[in-house]
């Protein structure tokens, strides 16, 4: 009998420490500063909605972004509850294609808009809704070999 005591005892001691180390810990949940995203969007083609999946890489320390292999590098900005993911125009002679992505980073909605301008004219607003889910960081300066 005094054996069962000792395990019981000994269980209940670690029990206690246990619970001490989980109270006396801080329970700060800090959002992650590096992180990738895998997003879902809706985007209206021909009268027809359209799912798209994309993949994003972020660093909110240094402020940049890329999408799905890397190929480009932009930066982003933050404001409250939305970052800001922006790129470079594209220009193809006197069209030129500007992009921004705003999610919010509280619910994980996301704005996917391309403006299309021809002299300084916009002629097309492409946009595509959707959510995000936070994924572990892949590295945006990571090489496949």
């Amino acid at each position: 009998m005094g054996r069962g005591r000792g395990v019981c005892g000994a269980v209940a001691a670690w029990l206690v420490i246990g619970l001490s180390v989980a109270v006396a810990a801080p329970a700060s949940r800090e959002p992650p500063a590096r992180f990738d995203l895998d997003c879902t969007l809706h985007h209206l083609v021909k009268r027809r909605m359209v799912t798209v999946r994309t993949h994003f890489r972020v660093d909110l320390e240094q402020r940049r972004w890329c999408e799905n292999t890397c190929e480009a590098v932009n930066e982003l900005t933050l404001a409250a509850d939305l970052a800001t993911l922006s790129s470079r125009p594209v220009a193809e002679g006197p069209v030129v294609t500007a992009r921004t992505v705003v999610i919010n980073r509280r619910s994980g909605q996301m704005k996917d808009e391309r403006i299309t301008s021809l002299d300084q004219d916009m002629v097309m607003d492409d946009v595509s809704e959707g959510v995000c889910r936070v994924r572990p960081y892949t590295d945006i300066d990571r090489k496949l070999f």
